[in-house]
């Protein structure tokens, strides 16, 4: 009997580990926590993959044949070895569902993010942020214009369009950070492929900036854009009318 029941654990062993890496990866897409790890181009190839998943562990139970010849004397047959084999396949799985960071830290803002305190680097954007820049520009200039950090990192790139936008009121959202011996900043994740490329892109608060506001706290701020030098780099400011928080954006990165 026992031996019975360790031959069918070791016959389904590989369908059920791949069944459940197909759930967890479903889990994640369905709850949209994927959206913290990856970016929008990639999300549907982790759908397909987990319906693969899925298929292949119905051909694995359909299509499977015993092999004639009984398991060699070094093939595991205790039930101590049987459990082993399952906690090498479902270690990783429970790790990867349970163990898996909901947000990356101030810590690796810090890191992944500019050594020269001032001076931010100015990446390359597509044609939907400068798109988004000409429609900030013809905005009413009486009403605080919604504004992504990275609309106002590429509106820094051209002259013509910092003096044709100085002094105009913005509505932005982003993480805040405050660390010794620099000003405050609201910054957003730029994400190329996923998490593990992602680097904080920052505008500086200047202003009423003051509040009980932790790091990695998702912030509305109201006030007015400046487009100051630093260290030969243009550095975007915001001259803080209002602060409060706000919940976390739908799309936790941005994709540039």
């Amino acid at each position: 009997m026992i031996d019975r029941l360790a031959r069918q654990i070791s016959f389904f062993a590989p369908a059920a580990v791949m069944s459940a890496w197909a759930t967890i990866m479903l889990h994640t897409f369905a709850t949209g926590h994927l959206n913290r790890l990856l970016s929008p181009i990639f999300r549907n190839y982790v759908l397909a993959a987990s319906v693969l998943l899925f298929v292949l562990s119905a051909l694995y139970l359909l299509l499977y044949e015993a092999a004639p010849n009984p398991a060699p004397s070094f093939a595991p047959t205790g039930r101590l070895r049987q459990i082993g084999r399952w906690a090498v396949l479902l270690v990783p799985l429970i790790a990867a569902s349970i163990l898996s960071p909901t947000a990356l830290s101030s810590t690796t803002a810090d890191k992944r993010g500019s050594d020269t305190v001032g001076a931010i680097p100015m990446p390359s954007f597509t044609d939907i942020s400068r798109d988004n820049v000409q429609l900030a520009l013809s905005a009413d200039p009486n009403q605080p214009v919604p504004m992504e950090v990275t609309d106002l990192v590429t509106l820094s790139q051209s002259p013509e369009q910092m003096k044709a936008f100085e002094g105009r009121k913005v509505r932005t959202v982003g993480l805040f950070e405050n660390r010794s011996g620099s000003s405050p900043k609201l910054y957003r994740w730029i994400m190329w492929c996923c998490a593990a490329d992602a680097i904080p892109v920052s505008v500086e608060l200047s202003g009423n900036a003051s509040g009980n506001w932790s790091d990695t706290q998702y912030l509305e701020v109201v006030g007015t854009a400046t487009f100051p030098s630093t260290l030969g780099h243009v550095v975007p400011r915001i001259e803080v009318d209002t602060i409060k928080p706000t919940q976390e954006p739908d799309e936790p990165f941005l994709s540039p």
